[in-house]
């Protein structure tokens, strides 16, 4: 944890002594540009004392952003509360809740205690359906078998879902972690495949098809036996009722949206809101859906920021959430 945060506050240091150097330049720009600009203190040429004087507010901003951005990561993540329209819903359904957790990173600075109080409020949240999008883990199921072992705890009404994440590849150990969710942990893996899920007071015409991809890196990684199969998770959906797919990043999403196959909701994970400023700006440019619920045609895509963090523990300019999604019948 000590080193993380050693890294974040140098990142830190680095944007705030990055963005008075910019403020500099912009200060000398508009005195060229206007003669009259009186001759103050400030636009004098850099010299020793204003040299000192940018080094310490640079760390002055490092010290406070980082501090900020720890207590934040500290917390125990809010739950974002989103109503999402699904065509041809069936009044069995209408209300129903899925809780979406996402970006755990199980791993150096995340473990057991943060995971136990997530679980906590999930349960508090009594779900219909649970799904976690990925990222659940940054290492092997030999080192995290108990960090990970609060999710046992974890009850819902019609099941829990899990799909794959990048990071679950980059741990070399996916397989047994997709055995060790399913058999032991509660946990369906849709390993590009579906479930039909049938309301208690329904029958098989109110059913809903839940379906999960692979992570796109998996192809990357030429990781054997999986890989983003489109295909495979969707073509025995019924393309008459609801599809809700459950992909890691985002743009996996907006190549589902844009496939021959009904998708009326993905839901996804991946950016975390950027997790801290300023990666948050380079986030949100290569990603086609960034943070929160987008509209696709008739469909839609909810985009989680994140229900922990990855490596340094700041979140500056996003939140960490555990989402409940209310579904309720679109109107024409």
């Amino acid at each position: 944890m000590l080193a993380y945060s050693a890294l974040g506050f140098h990142f830190q240091l680095a944007t705030g002594l990055g963005i008075l150097k910019l403020f500099q330049v912009a200060l000398r720009f508009i005195k060229y540009r206007s003669n009259n600009l009186a001759d103050g203190l400030i636009c004098r040429p850099v010299d020793k004392v204003s040299k000192r004087r940018t080094a310490i507010l640079a760390l002055v901003y490092a010290f406070l952003a980082t501090a900020f951005g720890i207590y934040k990561a500290a917390q125990i993540p809010e739950v974002k509360k989103v109503m999402i329209p699904i065509q041809d819903l069936q009044r069995s359904w209408e209300g129903a809740r899925i809780v979406q957790i996402s970006d755990i990173h199980l791993g150096p600075t995340v473990g057991w205690t943060k995971l136990n109080a997530i679980v906590d409020v999930i349960n508090s949240l009594r779900p219909d359906i649970v799904v976690v999008t990925g990222d659940l883990v940054d290492g092997s199921m030999r080192l995290l078998e108990d960090a990970v072992s609060p999710l046992t705890r974890v009850r819902s009404k019609y099941g829990n879902f899990f799909v794959t994440g990048n990071h679950e590849y980059y741990t070399g150990d996916v397989d047994n972690w997709l055995i060790k969710l399913e058999y032991e942990l509660g946990f369906k893996p849709l390993h590009n495949s579906n479930v039909k899920v049938i309301p208690e007071e329904g029958d098989e015409s109110d059913e809903i098809c839940v379906a999960g991809t692979d992570d796109i890196d998996a192809d990357l990684l030429g990781y054997t036996g999986h890989g983003f199969n489109i295909n495979g998770a969707l073509h025995s959906c019924d393309d008459t009722k609801p599809v809700i797919v459950l992909a890691h990043q985002p743009k996996a999403a907006k190549a589902l949206l844009q496939s021959q196959y009904r998708v009326d909701l993905v839901l996804a994970g991946h950016t975390h809101g950027g997790q801290f400023f300023p990666v948050l700006i380079g986030v949100y440019l290569v990603n086609p859906f960034f943070s929160g619920l987008y509209q696709y045609g008739r469909s839609h895509v909810y985009v989680s920021t994140g229900t922990q963090y990855w490596g340094v523990p700041l979140r500056l300019g996003s939140s960490m959430e555990i989402t409940e999604i209310t579904l309720h019948r679109a109107t024409e």
